[in-house]
């Protein structure tokens, strides 16, 4: 399988900021770190449920990989698109 990074489109976007509505809402006070490792078990239980038969697991871990570089370097390019600051 060739990972596959996937671009994503505007119901990814709606998706993901829902996402990030109800983490808002329902854990305003929650450490980061901990919400990070709530969804990195969510991440591991939808590993769990791909399709072994299909995807080999380091087919696998190689598309998450792939996609949390992707997310990573979304939040960089954010974080320097910004234009407001204290300096």
């Amino acid at each position: 399988m060739k990972t596959k990074v996937v671009q994503p489109s505007a119901d990814h976007e709606r998706l993901r900021l829902a996402l990030c509505k109800v983490i808002r809402r329902k854990a305003p006070d929650m450490p980061a770190d901990q919400i990070l490792a709530i969804f990195c078990q969510l991440v591991g239980q939808l590993i769990a449920l791909q399709d072994q038969r299909r995807y080999t697991s380091e087919a696998i871990i190689d598309l998450v990989q792939a996609n949390i570089e992707m997310g990573n370097q979304h939040a960089v390019d954010g974080l320097l698109d910004e234009t407001a600051g204290t300096a």
